[in-house]
C-alpha cells in the first residue's frame, strides 16, 4: 500500500525531503504558507549571494587598473541590482516548484498545524481548513533570525538579515551587529558599494568558531575596504539621532563609542521556527527551543520526523536538505544515517572562506600534520590578482588520514569540495598527492598544502 507522508516546509529540507519521497513512491502533500524555497532561496542563501555577485563585478571594475584596462566613470544602479536579485530568486523558486510538480507531489499554499493522533489540520491561504491523516509526517519549518534584546532595537531602520536585503538604497553608514557569516557578507556588499559599515562582534574575531588563521584573512581584506571592526565589543542601545540612528558601543577596553548610522543590521543568530504548528498537542519533545530528533530524524512521535535548522542542528541548507533525505528514507523502511564529519561551511566574501572537518587548534597540534600553501605562490591567484590567503590540510599525524581543510581565497567555496571528498572517504595525504592536478589551477594549491603536511612543498622555499 502506497504511504502517504505529508511535509510541513518548502525550503531545502521541505522540498528536498518530498522529491526523494516522492522517488521512493510515496504520496506526498507539501504545505509552504509563504514561497517554495524557503529563507535560504526568497532570503537567505540566494538573493545575498546575487548582491554578493553584483558587488564583485562592481570592485573587479574599479580595479581594472592593474590587469591594464581603463574602466573611467564605473557607477551602478541600486535598483537595476535589485531587480537582477529578484530575478534570479524568483527562477530559483520556479525551478522548486516546476521539481515538484514533475514528482507530482501535491502543493497546498497554507499553514500547517499538528494534531494529536498524528493528524494535520490544514488551513490553506483562502481560510479553507481540512484534516489529513498521513502515515509519516516530515517537520522541516527552518528558522528565524534571532532578535536582541537592546533598548532602541524595534527603531524605524533597524533590520534583520531579510530588511537588509531590500534595502531601497544603499545605506550612508551601515552598523551590523554581529561578525558572523551573515554580518560579514552584508559588510563585503554595502562597502562595495558605498557604505561605510561598521561592525561589532562579542568575541574575539570574526567568524567565530572558524579557523584563527582565516578569520584574520578577512579581517584584513573587509579593513582594507572600508569595514570598521570592534572585536570583544556590544551594542548597548541603538537611539535616534536626527534624521538616523546611532548606536552605543561598549568598546573591549570599556570606553563607548557612539557610531552614527542610517541602518542598523542585527545579525546575532536565528532561531527554530516552530511556533504555533501544534507540537505540544502532537506531543512531540522540544529541548532548548528545538526539535529533538534521533539519529534518524524521529522525533519523540513515532512517525513523526523532522529536518533542517529546526532540529538545532547545523544551520546550513545543505545539511537540511541532506537531513530530510536520510529522514523520508527511513520513513520508507530504508536505512539512513548522517555523516556530519565532512559538512563543508562556506562564507561568500571577498576573499571567501571555506572549511571542513577538523580545524587546527591550539589542544590538537601535538596530534595532527598541518600543511599550508599560500596563494601568493599560486600562479593561477597572480593570473587573477587574488594572491591573499591560504589552503590549510589537516590530517592525523599517525594514520596521514586527512581530516580537516581550510581555504581562505579566491574560489575558496568551490575549492572546499576536493578537500570535504577527502574528509568523508577518509584519504590519506598520499592519496589526495597521487591525483595530478592541473596547471595553472587553484586547485592545485590543495595538493602543494597536502605535500607540505609531510614537509614535500615543491613550490615552497
Amino acid at each position: 500500500m502506497q504511504k502517504h507522508i505529508v511535509v510541513i516546509g518548502g525550503g531545502p529540507a521541505g522540498y528536498v525531503g518530498a522529491i526523494r519521497a516522492a522517488q521512493l513512491g510515496a504520496k506526498v502533500t507539501l504545505i509552504e504558507k509563504e514561497i517554495l524555497g524557503g529563507t535560504c532561496l526568497n532570503v537567505g542563501c540566494i538573493p545575498t549571494k546575487a548582491l554578493l555577485a553584483s558587488a564583485a563585478v562592481y570592485s573587479h571594475f574599479k580595479s581594472a587598473g592593474q590587469f591594464g584596462l581603463k574602466a573611467d566613470n564605473i557607477s551602478f544602479d541600486w535598483g537595476a541590482v535589485q531587480k537582477r536579485k529578484e530575478r534570479v530568486v524568483k527562477k530559483s523558486t520556479a525551478g522548486v516548484g516546476l521539481l515538484l510538480k514533475s514528482r507530482s507531489v501535491e502543493v497546498i499554499a497554507g499553514q500547517a498545524k499538528l494534531l494529536a493522533g498524528k493528524k494535520v489540520l490544514v488551513t490553506d491561504n483562502s481560510g479553507n481548513q481540512k484534516t489529513l491523516e498521513p502515515d509519516m509526517i516530515l517537520v522541516a519549518t527552518g528558522s528565524e533570525p534571532l532578535v536582541i534584546n537592546i533598548p532602541g532595537a524595534g527603531l524605524p531602520g533597524v533590520v534583520d538579515s531579510t530588511g537588509a536585503l531590500a534595502f531601497s538604497e544603499v545605506p550612508k553608514d551601515l552598523v551590523i551587529i554581529g561578525g558572523g557569516v551573515i554580518g560579514c557578507e552584508m559588510a563585503d556588499i554595502y562597502s562595495a558599494f558605498g557604505s561605510k559599515v561598521t561592525m561589532v562582534e562579542m568575541m574575539s574575531q570574526i567568524i567565530p568558531g572558524e579557523d584563527a588563521e582565516a578569520a584574520r584573512v578577512l579581517h584584513q581584506a573587509l579593513s582594507k575596504h572600508g569595514v570598521d571592526i570592534h572585536l570583544e565589543a556590544r551594542v548597548e542601545d541603538i537611539r535616534q539621532a536626527g534624521p538616523g540612528l546611532a548606536a552605543i558601543v561598549k568598546l573591549k577596553d570599556g570606553q563607548t563609542l557612539e557610531i552614527p548610522a542610517q541602518n542598523v543590521l542585527v545579525s546575532v543568530g536565528r532561531r527554530a521556527y516552530i511556533k504555533n504548528i501544534g507540537l505540544e498537542e502532537a506531543g512531540v519533545f522540544i529541548e532548548r527551543n528545538f526539535i529533538k530528533v534521533d539519529a534518524r530524524m524521529e522525533t519523540s512521535v513515532t512517525g513523526i520526523y523532522a529536518a533542517g535548522d529546526c532540529t538545532g542542528g547545523w544551520q546550513l541548507a545543505h545539511v537540511a536538505s541532506a537531513e530530510a533525505e536520510a529522514a523520508v528514507e527511513n520513513m520508507m523502511g530504508h536505512s539512513a544515517g548522517l555523516d556530519y564529519s565532512a559538512v563543508p561551511r562556506c562564507v561568500y566574501t571577498h576573499p571567501e572562506i571555506a572549511s571542513v572537518g577538523i580545524l587546527e587548534r591550539p589542544e590538537n597540534k601535538e596530534d595532527i600534520l598541518a600543511g599550508k600553501f599560500p596563494f601568493s605562490a599560486s600562479g593561477k591567484a597572480g593570473c587573477l590578482g587574488q594572491p591573499e590567503g591560504f589552503v590549510k590540510v589537516i590530517a592525523d599525524k599517525l594514520t596521514h588520514e586527512i581530516i580537516g581543510g581550510v581555504i581562505a581565497g579566491p574560489q575558496a567555496t568551490e575549492l572546499i569540495a576536493e578537500l570535504g571528498l577527502a574528509v568523508s572517504s577518509k584519504l590519506k595525504l598520499e592519496e589526495l598527492i597521487s591525483a595530478i592536478h592541473a596547471h595553472p589551477t587553484l586547485h592545485e594549491s590543495v595538493r602543494e598544502a597536502a605535500l607540505q603536511a609531510l614537509g614535500r612543498a615543491i613550490h615552497l622555499p
